[in-house]
């Protein structure tokens, strides 16, 4: 366990497959170019991006090159396109690296990212001199900039999770792309279908892990006592992010109180094109 964590950690620090770069890239180039190349309607050519996965390496060597100092001085927006990339970056590293997935865990389709053993916590990388892994990336970094829009735009390499975009984000235009993902993400009936006739609204599991992470978003300040249901502010933040026409169904809280909230099952299969 702890060799293979190694192994990815020292590439970072060793591999030289292309000329560093002499700053911050705050287009994240790099890693557009492989997006643009290796996804495809949503999903991710895993098998021709491990043939030529010496731009991702690169991309990878860079995040590790960025200095704390350097760092700081990005503004709120860099720091976060930043962080969703890494993340983004690092799980398709994690599968490529063990490409083609064929896992023995019943629980899980065969090719999926979960029958990695530990893959959220074994594999270790740098970011501006900071070693980190996917579940801290997550939780206790992307997670404490109180953004729950950053859940549609980290892709953890499975059918049921946000869609990958062509594109990296890029700081300047993240507020704009997030938002996009967001409503991409509750205007697909996979993700959240309301039936109004029956009173129910069948969404994401995805929104059952975060429930308070939407909490400011539709409105709390703070948490009041007693606090609102979980699925009461998953369901008040999806009307917010809904057609004006979904919106204009739910005036009062007896309206949000009538809808029952019920989470489909999650697809952990791998979102291979190939």
């Amino acid at each position: 366990m702890k060799r293979r964590a190694a192994a990815l950690l020292a590439f970072i620090f060793v591999s030289g497959f292309l000329p560093a770069q002499a700053a911050i890239d705050l287009n994240h180039t790099l890693f557009s170019a492989d997006l643009k190349e290796y996804v495809e309607k949503d999903l991710i050519h895993y098998k021709k991006w491990k043939q030529h996965s010496e731009r991702l390496d690169q991309y990878l060597k860079s995040l590790a090159e960025i200095t704390q100092d350097e760092y700081e001085k990005l503004s709120g927006a860099d720091k976060k396109a930043l962080w969703i990339n890494a993340y983004n970056a690092f799980t398709v590293k994690v599968v490529l690296d063990h490409y083609p997935i064929n896992g023995s865990e019943s629980y899980y389709p065969k090719n999926s990212f979960r029958q990695i053993p530990d893959a959220w916590d074994e594999y270790y990388f740098i970011v501006a001199g900071r070693r980190v892994n996917l579940n801290e990336i997550e939780h206790n970094i992307s997670r404490r900039l109180h953004d729950p829009r950053i859940h549609f735009a980290v892709v953890c390499a499975a059918k049921g999770c946000a869609k990958i975009n062509k594109d990296a984000y890029i700081g300047k235009s993240l507020d704009a792309a997030l938002d996009a993902q967001t409503q991409k993400f509750i205007l697909d009936q996979q993700n959240v279908d309301f039936d109004h006739k029956e009173k129910v609204v069948r969404v994401s599991k995805l929104f059952s892990w975060f429930p308070l992470d939407f909490l400011n978003a539709v409105g709390f300040k703070t948490v009041p006592f007693p606090p609102p249901k979980d699925d009461e502010v998953v369901l008040r933040y999806i009307v917010s992010r809904s057609p004006k026409e979904v919106q204009e169904r739910f005036k009062t809280d007896e309206d949000y109180r009538a809808y029952k909230v019920v989470y489909r099952d999650y697809d952990w299969s791998l979102n291979d094109a190939d």
